[in-house]
């Protein structure tokens, strides 16, 4: 009886020892996490500003306040928004990669992984819908879903992140500088957010100064690549205008005949429903946001081209734009089905490219013309968190 209790007493004192090393643990962490704050200049950031003359807006003609997109900054890149204090915006959207991630899928706040490649930011005020599957038309709506997300950042209550955010004193005078009190709402989180969002804007790069001069500044090969990219190959059919991310909104480019994923919601021309169409990204920045396409499955741009020259399935719904045409050509848009229905009655016949080793190369060296490296160092779109 006597063994009996002095085992078990033991056996009370470890469970003991257990929860108070876990509690220590615990708390140690949350001293970790209270102990970041921001440091930010006594002046705000012009975000409003842009780097050089540019033929277009890239705010998309809304109008950028410095003091909201400050407090946005704070925001993009505060952990206290996720479930358990580990995750934020940031955390999956890297500025040195162009706000993307270099993983094909990223880890949430319980190490879980995304569905799908996190998509970059850049100049989100001329896009009309997010996420690859274009589900949201709103950007202020679309800022709070990730935070919500079950998987991304778990904070699925609306007042459980307010009252998070009211008890950090740093918002306090952020908020009153934003909005004129230091009331904190889940519409002035999404506002900021937004408002920091619009004003990540990526213009300052080779292709742009080339714009504005005739791309005199180009190399031999980058100008031999931007002609290919231009007139020879159908690359700005699907990357068209000033932020070469399509002149349609989604596509089908055929990864493979059987997606997984099917992307975008809704109904074919054929009246089935859509399969493997995805938003059309823009390419700025390409060089930077490594894996590719929604699910990351190619970690280089020479894949990414080897797949468009050789790879592209014929499935039922492929761009038209990736098609074989009837008169050789690659930018047909006729109906006429001519030689292609000796192969595939459809006209589904996807294009071979047939690029040479030259041409494949010179591609890739104008698509690195969309690099801007200020972007990625610009300490206004920074995070202004340190330890203290």
């Amino acid at each position: 009886m006597i063994l009996f209790k002095k085992r078990n007493t033991q056996f009370i004192l470890s469970i003991i020892l257990v929860v108070a090393a876990f509690s220590a643990c615990q708390k140690n962490a949350e001293e970790v996490v209270g102990t970041r704050v921001p440091v930010l200049p006594e002046e705000v950031y012009p975000y409003d500003s842009l780097p050089l003359e540019i033929a277009f807006d890239p705010f998309g003609g809304h109008v950028i306040d410095n003091n909201v997109a400050t407090l946005g900054r704070v925001l993009f890149y505060e952990t206290r928004l996720s479930m358990n204090n580990r995750v934020s915006c940031g955390s999956c959207h890297l500025q040195q990669l162009a706000f993307s991630d270099r993983v094909a899928q990223s880890k949430g706040f319980q190490d879980k992984l995304t569905s799908r490649n996190t998509p970059p930011i850049v100049n989100v005020g001329l896009q009309a819908t997010f996420f690859w599957d274009m589900r949201q038309p709103l950007l202020a709506d679309m800022v709070l879903d990730p935070i919500a997300n079950h998987i991304e950042m778990g904070l699925e209550s609306r007042p459980y992140m307010l009252e998070k955010l009211r008890k950090l004193e740093y918002y306090a005078p952020l908020f009153e500088a934003a909005y004129g009190s230091t009331e904190i709402t889940d519409e002035r989180v999404a506002s900021a957010l937004e408002m920091f969002m619009r004003s990540i804007v990526s213009v300052n790069t080779p292709f742009d100064e080339g714009r504005n001069d005739g791309f005199v500044n180009f190399t031999q090969e980058q100008e031999f690549g931007r002609q290919l990219f231009f007139h020879k190959f159908p690359c700005s059919a699907c990357h068209g205008g000033s932020e070469l991310s399509g002149l349609s909104d989604a596509s089908n480019v055929g990864l493979e005949m059987d997606y997984v994923d099917n992307g975008v919601l809704g109904t074919a021309d054929s009246g089935e429903p859509l399969d493997g169409w995805f938003k059309v990204p823009s390419l700025r920045n390409i060089e930077f946001t490594a894996p590719y396409m929604h699910d990351g499955r190619f970690a280089t741009l020479e894949q990414v081209i080897e797949f468009y020259n050789n790879g592209v399935q014929p499935h039922p719904q492929l761009s038209t734009m990736l098609r074989e045409h009837t008169d050789g050509g690659f930018f047909s848009l006729g109906t006429e089905l001519g030689s292609a229905a000796a192969i595939d009655p459809l006209g589904r016949q996807p294009l071979r490219m047939h690029m040479t080793e030259p041409e494949k190369r010179a591609l890739i060296t104008f698509m690195k013309t969309l690099s801007d490296d200020g972007f990625i160092r610009d300490p206004r779109f920074s995070d202004p968190f340190v330890i203290r």
